[in-house]
């Protein structure tokens, strides 16, 4: 876990603690940077291109010079939030840059956890957690010595949730946590994707996309030495972005956007007003409340190890909408190209894919063969929990069918899970395939006749 605590809006006060102190600064800076952007540089661009007259005009061209440089006090001018004044967050730019500990919580999506991936040993916390702290039954079975631990706190699939569980851990440890901002090692992989290769003077390494999680592994669990070289990497990514210049780093700002509104990047907020600001943009990455059917696969790695470095997986929803009752099957098949069933270090860190799902579907749908599954009620919704292994070189293959009260013509929402790309999905309705397609971010299709 990469652990940078930043406050917002002001340079001069940045403390560090926990993993990583050297990444801290490069990460945290960067997020900063670009969690300030986004609430108005698209109405930068918009007032410049349009050419809007008067004094607004005037404003955005000015902004827009100011924000290259990062001045925080124009922020927070009347004449921005007037001119912007309609757009996310821009209205509560003073509460985001107050006096704010923001947390920036680096996971690692080879090791899939619910909000995105593993967040890795944070030591502090946890040696101030006083007494022991019931886990979540499954992580109690896969690792059952010891109390839960903050590495294992982005547990819950709605992570308005689990942002809540998360600070509280961070403050047993004395930490001020205003917010919490959750991005995955994947992430990482697309700066460099846009950015290029960038060279680790401390460690003469050349890191890409391709060989960044194989070299942080290598320098974890060989060399143990992982904080000070992704350290090194967030030190010379935060280097490279001050010389693409201000058309490549407003370029870089729309792809944060971009993973932000497809779900790859989190937002938990202790102030409720801006919380109520974060679900409304869909940032939040919470459950939701919506009416319809509603499926929401989450995978869970507990198997210590790097599996889904090598997992794909394929979902086919059935829909027979013929009967009093709608019924539905969920087929979900993985397939694991690990070459072996245990970590190979330094070469290899996949295996035996380990995994704990739990899918998420409306609360009136009624399980079949139940008291297989744990369940749990919530709102809306319905939890279903089971254990699946999926073999290193081979696949694994689960139903779970359920019947819901048919409701004439339906829409459905399926989600995808941060931390996966992407995954292929075919919705199958009395016999006729409605949907096949690829699920990259949350999708919402129409179910029943005349679809």
């Amino acid at each position: 876990m990469v652990r940078a605590c930043q406050r917002l809006g002001s340079a001069r006060r940045v403390r560090y603690s926990g993993e990583s102190k050297k990444t801290g600064p490069a990460l945290a800076n960067i997020i900063r940077d670009m969690m300030k952007a986004i609430a108005s540089i698209a109405a930068t661009i918009l007032l410049i291109v349009l050419g809007v007259g008067g004094t607004c005009g005037w404003a955005a061209a000015d902004f827009g010079k100011r924000f290259m440089i990062y001045d925080s006090r124009f922020m927070n001018t009347k004449l921005v939030k007037w001119c912007f004044g309609g757009l996310p967050l821009v209205n509560e730019i003073d509460k985001i840059l107050g006096d704010k500990t923001y947390i920036v919580l680096l996971q690692n999506n080879t090791e899939l956890r619910a909000s995105g991936g593993f967040m890795g040993s944070f030591v502090k916390p946890d040696g101030q957690v006083v007494g022991y702290v019931e886990p979540p039954a499954p992580i109690k079975k896969a690792f059952p010595f010891g109390s839960w631990k903050l590495r294992d706190a982005n547990w819950d699939v709605d992570f308005s949730v689990a942002g809540e569980q998360i600070a509280w851990f961070l403050e047993q440890g004395g930490e001020k946590v205003d917010g919490i901002i959750a991005v995955n090692l994947s992430f990482v992989n697309l700066l460099l994707g846009y950015l290029g290769e960038i060279k680790t003077v401390t460690y003469d390494e050349r890191v890409t996309a391709q060989n960044l999680a194989q070299l942080a592994q290598t320098y974890s669990e060989v060399n143990k030495e992982k904080r000070d070289f992704l350290g090194a990497v967030g030190a010379a990514l935060f280097e490279r972005i001050k010389t693409i210049g201000p058309i490549g780093q407003l370029r870089l700002v729309g792809l944060i956007y971009r993973e932000l509104q497809k779900g790859q990047i989190l937002v938990w907020m202790k102030d409720q007003e801006l919380a109520s600001s974060v679900q409304r943009l869909g940032w939040d990455g919470g459950l939701g409340n919506y009416g319809g059917d509603y499926l929401y696969i989450v995978e869970s790695n507990l198997g210590a190890n790097k599996a889904n470095c090598c997992v794909t997986r394929s979902v086919t929803q059935t829909v027979n909408s013929l009967s009093q009752s709608l019924r539905e099957r969920l087929t979900i098949k993985w397939e694991n190209s690990s070459q072996f069933e245990n970590p190979q270090p330094p070469v290899f860190w996949g295996g035996n894919y380990i995994n704990y799902v739990r899918v998420v579907i409306p609360a009136a749908a009624q399980v079949k063969d139940a008291e297989k599954y744990d369940i749990e009620e919530r709102g809306r919704f319905k939890i279903v929990g089971f254990w699946v292994t999926v073999p290193a070189g081979g696949e694994a293959t689960v139903q779970l069918e359920y019947k819901s009260v048919r409701a004439g013509e339906r829409e459905m929402l399926v989600r995808r899970q941060p931390g996966i790309e992407s995954f292929p999905y075919k919705l199958v309705v009395d016999g006729k395939v409605i949907v096949a397609t690829d699920i990259d971010r949350d999708q919402e299709f129409g179910v029943g006749s005349g679809q």
